[in-house]
């Protein structure tokens, strides 16, 4: 699958797109059945210092990494054939490689504040399992965001929340952060596939329902990119790479020799022999 001239174009200029879901409904419901197997009561779930796992507990405290973000389940999807080959198309090249991924479960009462998430460009995959909606803390963007430095807007958000009286530092738990000139709440069914910029300035609405909101990120980098978190090597266990086809050994890198970027080197001390991924189910 890849991206029509149309779509191409729109992400292109708007900084994202969406298309319909390459991958079965079937993978999807896996996932699921998954989170409902090692699922915990929110209360019991003290680990989850940063506010990513409502219900999923971290395999160590304070760390992003439940044991579901690169279970069987979650890869099959990430590393789906068709995904990959858009990723192949927006990076404009062949030998490219899975950076990571990541489950999001937004709690109720909370939302996402205004940010950019990193520095460099790449094409990140987004999915909701069961749909999002502005009630329940669907995604806010700003287009075209992507092409500038993010400076001129978090001055405006700033000028905003002290206009509106908002407390400082504006927190999740807050009121849904203040609104902005030109921005885009992407509401979207469980068959949507967004595929956005990694630089696009977002947040969220505020999650008001009573369930948490389940969401499914993941990107790529271009081969010449010094960006690895890790080698998957590392962390996937031998029972799971049995279940991966040889393309989808290929994106993980299996077994080649590269650097890791040194800014995660203590949190990978920290993880080496505790963070594992199997396949769950």
């Amino acid at each position: 699958m890849l991206l029509d001239a149309q779509q191409l174009a729109e992400y292109r200029e708007r900084g994202y797109v969406v298309v319909p879901c390459p991958f079965s409904v079937q993978l999807t419901e896996d996932c699921l059945r998954a989170v409902e197997q090692v699922s915990v009561d929110p209360e019991d779930n003290t680990g989850d210092t940063r506010k990513n796992h409502f219900r999923l507990e971290p395999q160590i405290e304070g760390s992003y990494w439940s044991a579901l973000d690169h279970s069987l389940p979650f890869l099959k999807i990430e590393l789906h054939a068709e995904v990959v080959e858009i990723a192949r198309q927006i990076i404009g090249a062949e030998d490219i490689y899975y950076r990571n991924g990541g489950i999001n479960e937004l709690a109720p009462g909370r939302g996402f504040l205004w940010h950019r998430d990193s520095g460099f460009a790449t094409p990140e995959f987004m999915h909701y399992f069961s749909g999002a909606d502005r009630a329940s803390g669907c995604l806010r963007v700003i287009p075209r965001s992507q092409d500038e430095g993010p400076e001129a807007l978090v001055a405006e958000v700033e000028k905003r929340r002290r206009a509106r009286g908002d407390e400082e530092p504006a927190t999740m738990e807050g009121p849904a952060d203040v609104e902005l000139d030109g921005e885009v709440s992407l509401e979207l069914g469980p068959n949507d596939l967004l595929v956005r910029s990694s630089q696009i300035f977002h947040a969220t609405w505020k999650n008001d329902a009573s369930i948490g909101r389940l969401m499914h990120h993941w990107l790529f980098r271009e081969p010449e990119s010094l960006n690895h978190r890790f080698r998957f090597d590392d962390y996937l266990t031998d029972e799971l790479l049995a279940e991966l086809t040889d393309e989808q050994r290929r994106v993980l890198w299996l077994g080649r020799e590269f650097e890791l970027d040194p800014i995660w080197a203590q949190e990978r001390e920290r993880e080496l022999g505790r963070v594992r991924w199997s396949t769950v189910i």
